[in-house]
């Protein structure tokens, strides 16, 4: 049995992979805008660097409590997140198809996971 701690890390591991995704957006800038500062922009990459290297270290220590093939269906939770994150965050134009697609990846993870 899984300790619901187990699944928290998971949702946490999957919330930093999305923060650094976004952070590297953001440190990369949009054609939208005008290139940022250099500073500004290391910071963000920075950010991003620190999240997905949290997500890694939290990845790691979850392949230690899980088996892989159950663990590695929560790696689809990945896309809907990054796309809730650039909705909200970044101001970016999200296609219905792309939020229909999102749910359709989550029932998916769901189906896997509860098996």
């Amino acid at each position: 049995m899984v300790h619901l701690s187990v699944f928290l890390l998971i949702a946490l591991s999957q919330i930093v992979l999305a923060a650094g995704q976004v952070c590297m957006k953001k440190g990369s800038g949009s054609p939208s805008l005008p290139k940022a500062r250099k500073r500004y922009r290391f910071g963000w990459f920075s950010a991003g660097i620190a999240a997905m290297t949290g997500w890694f270290l939290l990845w790691v220590f979850l392949m230690t409590k899980l088996p892989l093939n159950r663990l590695f269906a929560f790696e689809g939770l990945s896309p809907i997140l990054v796309t809730a994150a650039s909705a909200l965050f970044l101001k970016e134009e999200i296609a219905t198809r792309a939020w229909i697609a999102s749910g359709l990846i989550g029932i998916g993870i769901g189906l896997v996971a509860s098996y």
